[in-house]
């Protein structure tokens, strides 16, 4: 093979080279521990011990109050975390991340079943091992978004100018979403829907007149003001009402059952 030859193949195989696509690397944390911020202000605080797959942890609050346990497992191939978490009210979820490809300091945080929409990001805080032994948040169950200055819970036995009706108050901790439900009367269904600050929207179905529309605000932990209107009609009536029992209702309407019942599965 003569030199010309020889330098024909050489700048061949360099011009192969230089046209064939570049492939990178896409590569995750060989482990998942770590404390990380979440960007609902919480902090997730992973403990995995090589060569063990298996992670424990928990959710806390930034003032280092837990607000769940959880463990599972870290698969480094995918940089997904799959866990089971265990609230301090005896609630459950699970738990799901993410670390972003390259990057072991970034994560995206799923609480509940992948995709939804209570995805969270969480960003590195700290490479040590975290400390697990933090106490449950004093009142977890009732962390969240509030409404009355964000302290006052609807749950009780209200007497209003409608009639009587009876309110349970769901919270979920982890989205900070607040449901109230209840009966009007025995056999009509409230729901409290759109909450802004203390002015609150909602409607009362029945059986016999429909449905009623009405805007409230909450005066103080036990009164509220506001306005209603049935159906069609235009006009709206003064409404108001005083809480005379704060205790957990005894729900009597079918309806406000099933929808309490639903929403505990689910929260």
């Amino acid at each position: 093979m003569t030199s010309s030859t020889i330098l024909k193949l050489i700048l061949s195989a360099l011009l192969l080279m230089a046209w064939s696509p570049v492939v990178f690397s896409q590569t995750f944390p060989i482990q998942a521990t770590g404390i990380f911020t979440v960007s609902d202000g919480n902090e997730l605080r992973i403990l995995q011990t090589l060569p063990s797959t298996k992670i424990q942890g928990i959710y806390a609050t930034s003032k280092k109050e837990k607000l769940a346990d959880f463990s599972g497992s870290y698969d480094k191939e995918t940089g997904k975390v799959l866990a089971k978490m265990t609230f301090c009210d005896g609630k459950r979820a699970e738990l799901t991340s993410y670390f972003t490809r390259n990057n072991a300091d970034a994560l995206e945080i799923y609480f509940g079943s992948v995709p939804n929409d209570q995805k969270e990001t969480g960003t590195r805080k700290g490479r040590t091992r975290p400390t697990l032994a933090f106490d449950c948040v004093k009142d977890s169950a009732k962390k969240g978004n509030e409404p009355y200055l964000g302290k006052g819970s609807w749950t009780g036995t209200w007497k209003t100018n409608l009639g009587m009706i009876r309110l349970i108050q769901i919270n979920d901790i982890v989205t900070g979403k607040v449901f109230v439900i209840g009966d009007y009367k025995e056999n009509g269904v409230i729901q409290l829907i759109d909450f802004s600050g203390n002015d609150v929207e909602g409607e009362i179905t029945t059986s016999t007149r429909g449905e009623a529309y009405f805007k409230i605000t909450r005066v103080n932990e036990t009164t509220f003001d506001g306005t209603y209107r049935w159906g069609l009609q235009t006009e709206r009536t003064p409404w108001g009402g005083v809480r005379i029992d704060g205790k957990l209702p005894l729900l009597t309407s079918t309806g406000a059952k099933l929808f309490v019942n639903r929403l505990l599965t689910e929260y």
